[in-house]
């Protein structure tokens, strides 16, 4: 074992020691309810409606969609009532597709587009669209930031310099589903979600609280448990300074690849290369909760905006932060 600092962003973003003083409220804000309209989104509308201009498109999951028009009166992709509708588009990309023709496109994590094309044979017009809540959830999912803004792009309003996203920390609990929109494949193989047979992918954040801290005098040790249930526990080591992540199922035990924990004024980034669970267990600062993030997950546009700040990101700059459950992100595009 060793540490080290993985990338040079993400010795950036564990630097910034600051930003997960608001992770424990935000992750359990996110298990115990959905979207509400509470003072941190409250004051987030507010200050939307006082410091945005009339035409800036807030972008984010349909949840919130009736809160951001009807309190902070500006437009947004979706809303509850418009969870099933299309954006219209036009892209010379795609004149080479047949009439009445599908087109899916392969991404990271499992991210799957479609791109309808329809031919009026009375009007003779053709039409390109796509499902706003898929272009969300892929921009949501995806690790690439030059994808998120290929699709966010065509919601701004003509004429209008201002855009925003928000991520919000009920999104950690409802990453199922938009995980699953945003790999959903009509082509695909039915796959287990949610204990049913789809055609997507359900990934989660798994967040749990600290159930004991017991000293191991053998190893000079303190062992962290964080119990999922009888027969799962994420377990972490204190030794020396250093900390070490496993997960516990029944009598088995076996190591986590990437953890992240501080120290003093640092963050830091233990990994190991042998463990047999990948993906990325957190620590946060008063050690009293957990959040595990598989693989597909802990490198996502929602994580590294909802858990790091967007730092590192070229394209996304964080505008004003409410409680750690509302963060605000102004979206710079390339053109």
């Amino acid at each position: 074992m060793k540490k080290i600092f993985v990338t040079a962003i993400v010795l950036v973003l564990i630097l910034i020691v600051m930003n997960f003083y608001y992770f424990s409220p935000a992750a359990f804000i996110a298990r115990n309810q959905g979207t509400v309209l509470d003072d941190n989104w409250y004051q987030a509308l507010t200050w939307i409606n006082k410091n945005t201009e009339e035409c800036a498109v807030i972008a984010t999951y349909w949840d919130p969609g009736h809160f951001i028009t009807g309190l902070a009166s500006r437009p947004v992709v979706f809303d509850g009532a418009h969870q099933s509708d299309t954006l219209y588009f036009e892209d010379p990309l795609y004149a080479a597709m047949n009439d009445n023709d599908i087109r899916t496109e392969q991404y990271d994590n499992g991210i799957v587009q479609i791109v309808n094309k329809a031919y009026n044979s009375e009007t003779k017009d053709v039409t390109l669209f796509r499902a706003r809540i898929k272009d969300i959830a892929i921009s949501l999912f995806t690790s690439n930031e030059s994808l998120a803004l290929k699709y966010l792009k065509d919601y701004r309003q003509p004429g209008c310099s201002e855009f925003y996203y928000i991520a919000s920390s009920d999104l950690i609990g409802k990453s199922t589903w938009w995980t699953y929109f945003a790999t959903w494949n009509p082509e695909g193989s039915p796959r287990p979600c949610n204990d049913e047979l789809n055609k997507g992918s359900c990934y989660n954040y798994i967040t749990v609280g600290l159930g004991q801290a017991r000293p191991s005098p053998a190893d000079n040790a303190i062992i962290y448990s964080y119990p999922m249930g009888q027969q799962q526990a994420f377990l972490i080591y204190e030794i020396n300074g250093t900390r070490r992540a496993f997960l516990q199922q029944g009598s088995q035990v076996a190591k986590i690849r990437n953890m992240m924990f501080f120290s003093q004024v640092q963050g830091l980034i233990v990994s190991d290369e042998t463990a047999e669970v990948d993906g990325l267990l957190i620590q946060d600062p008063s050690k009293s909760s957990v959040i595990f993030m598989p693989p597909e997950l802990q490198n996502s546009m929602y994580t590294r905006l909802m858990f790091f700040d967007g730092t590192g990101l070229e394209n996304f700059e964080l505008v004003n932060n409410w409680g750690g459950e509302v963060k605000l992100f102004r979206v710079k595009f390339k053109d």
